[in-house]
């Protein structure tokens, strides 16, 4: 599956959820699988993406959200997984593109690729998953019980586009609309 595949899934699954993209890879996919909608994208926030949809998740308990980031992002600020198990949001579901490297960076290999079920199983009040097509990832994103955190298995790497800088206040203010639930 490819990262646009995923997200497009994702998408298509939960139209009304709030998405928030980590850097690179999580926000070219989003971009592209949604038209550029009105999505909070962190285009330069590496482990921040998580955390975020945490915030999101609590301001707007009645949305939901739908945090979008790559394995190394996951992995840059992993301490949001305990935050997640402690806060429970039961209106988040946390994304990973699963492709065991650093893709923005030049495709380092993690240190423990494809851990992070694992990880994120052992925690307390938070369902895990790992999903091999676009088909799995659209049926779990639709019938998981939140908070949980979804594992896209990504075996074709291929780039979904470059990710053009956008204006930073129109995202939010974009963003903020879509959260009130104003086009």
């Amino acid at each position: 599956m490819k990262p646009s595949d995923a997200v497009a899934a994702a998408v298509e699954a939960a139209p009304g959820d709030l998405f928030v993209s980590s850097l690179g890879t999580a926000t070219s996919a989003l971009r592209l699988a949604s038209g550029d909608g009105p999505h909070l994208y962190l285009g330069g926030a590496m482990g921040c993406g998580l955390a975020a949809a945490l915030g999101v998740a609590e301001r707007c308990p009645d949305r939901g959200v739908v945090a979008v980031v790559g394995d190394g992002d996951l992995l840059m600020g992993a301490g949001s997984l305990w935050s997640l198990s402690g806060l429970r949001p039961t209106n988040l579901l946390l994304l990973v593109l699963d492709d065991g490297r650093y893709s923005i960076t030049g495709g380092q290999d993690l240190v423990a690729p494809r851990a992070f079920a694992a990880v994120a199983g052992a925690l307390p009040n938070v369902t895990a998953l790992e999903a091999a097509t676009a088909g799995e990832v659209g049926e779990a994103v639709r019938t998981l019980a939140r908070p949980a955190v979804l594992l896209a298995q990504i075996d074709e790497p291929a780039w979904p586009g470059p990710s053009p800088f956008v204006d930073p206040h129109g995202v939010r203010a974009r963003f903020a609309a879509n959260a009130r639930g104003v086009s």
